[in-house]
């Protein structure tokens, strides 16, 4: 069965990734498969994000914007940059004008009309209520029209894990049509019969943090001890708008060399869907991520997760 775990909005990764897979599986091993290359998925994020400027994309600076090498996706960053050409810049590198967003471009200065964040930063606000460095800088041209950034402020909301589980009922609702994929059971912990019904069963289900990112913070409660699933469902009723629960289902495995053998390793599957104007299309390069550890479930790449090539048949 084939079914979606959660969607990734915010600031998606991998698709350089997709791409050093492919490069490392052509240098080693010939597979005979006629698939489709993965270079032109950089193509396409490069139109979108072109297509993202107030003003048109004809002579469209677009600017990649990181926290450098302490981000986990550093290398991708680099990646693209130097794939579509981008600028690779930090925050210290912007300088807000009446007029927009400015940097300096190996000695000139240029005015920025797409911005794509890849930073940990993605809030306006922090705890306090005080702005960030990102309102700062990006709030004022954004508003002023001079500015676009992708993925736009404010998609954050579509990555709480929570509206996962309502992908479906927003595609009959806006799209009038069934779901070709379903998604994974999740349940709102906030909600008091949902809340009853997972902690009656914790061992069935696998317990997530609603912001979290990169695996941080999953419990998969089959593999915790009874100290262990005391703790999450303490975790749960404590503050229990905090945490969503999904069914926990069968990850697929795949023969994976480990030490100069083969081993079953647990995998999961990133498609990306790149939006553009109305429409969206979906790129030829797929990350197949892999848990590298024997037995574990988290493929997360911050977790010790490696990816596997991923043929798109021609």
């Amino acid at each position: 069965m084939l079914a979606v775990l959660e969607d990734n909005v915010r600031t998606p990764s991998g698709i350089a990734y997709a791409h050093a897979a492919r490069m490392a599986r052509e240098r080693f091993l010939d597979t005979g498969v006629d698939a489709l290359p993965t270079g032109p998925a950089f193509t396409m994020l490069g139109e979108a994000l072109r297509a993202a400027a107030p003003a048109g994309p004809d002579d469209a600076h677009v600017v990649l914007l990181s926290d450098g090498p302490s981000n986990s996706a550093w290398y991708e960053h680099g990646a693209i940059a130097g794939r579509l050409g981008l600028p690779l810049i930090g925050p210290g590198d912007l300088e807000r004008r009446p007029d927009g967003l400015w940097h300096d471009d190996g000695g000139r200065n240029r005015r920025i009309d797409v911005i794509y964040r890849r930073t940990d930063e993605d809030r306006l606000r922090d705890e306090r209520g005080r702005p960030t460095w990102l309102e700062a800088a990006l709030l004022g041209p954004v508003l002023g029209g001079t500015l676009a950034v992708v993925n736009p402020l404010g998609s954050g909301v579509a990555d709480d894990k929570l509206a996962h589980a309502h992908v479906e009922e927003m595609v009959r609702f806006y799209l009038v049509e069934e779901p070709l994929l379903a998604s994974v059971a999740t349940y709102d912990l906030g909600d008091e019969a949902q809340r009853a019904t997972v902690l009656g069963s914790l061992g069935d289900f696998v317990v997530k943090p609603r912001h979290g990112l990169g695996g941080d913070g999953v419990s998969i409660c089959s593999e915790l001890d009874a100290d262990g699933r005391r703790a999450v469902a303490d975790a749960i009723e404590s503050r229990p708008n905090r945490w969503v629960a999904q069914e926990r289902v069968a990850i697929s495995t795949h023969p994976t060399l480990c030490e100069g053998r083969l081993e079953p390793r647990h995998v999961d599957l990133r498609p990306f869907a790149i939006g553009g104007g109305a429409g969206a299309r979906t790129a030829p390069a797929a990350l197949t991520r892999v848990a590298l550890a024997r037995g574990s479930m988290v493929v997360n790449s911050c977790a010790g997760g490696g990816a596997k090539d991923t043929l798109v048949p021609a």
